[in-house]
């Protein structure tokens, strides 16, 4: 009888734990999209200059747009992962 009645309990533990995040757990999974945002607009952004690169008329000039490309990817991803760790400490 006793273990029916902790077996019985362990779907209600089980939903508790599925409930409602609170407002401190809402905030970090915005962080968590806004970090997808900016890891997004740098990758975008240094993909925009790959293009151009290709396009420059030396290979000096295109390997000094694949570097600004390389480090703006960079900046975004700190970025992000600086906003995730923040995000990870709200839940």
């Amino acid at each position: 009888m006793r273990k029916i009645i902790m077996l019985a309990a362990i779907p209600a533990f089980a939903l508790a734990a599925c409930g409602e995040d609170t407002a401190v757990e809402e905030t970090g999974d915005a962080l968590e999209e806004r970090a997808d945002a900016v890891e997004d607009l740098g990758d975008d952004r240094a993909a925009a200059l790959e293009e151009r690169a290709d396009e420059m008329p030396t290979d000096v000039q295109e390997d000094a747009l694949n570097a600004r490309a390389e480090q703006i990817d960079d900046i975004g991803d700190n970025r992000a992962d600086a906003i995730n760790e923040v995000a990870d400490e709200m839940e």
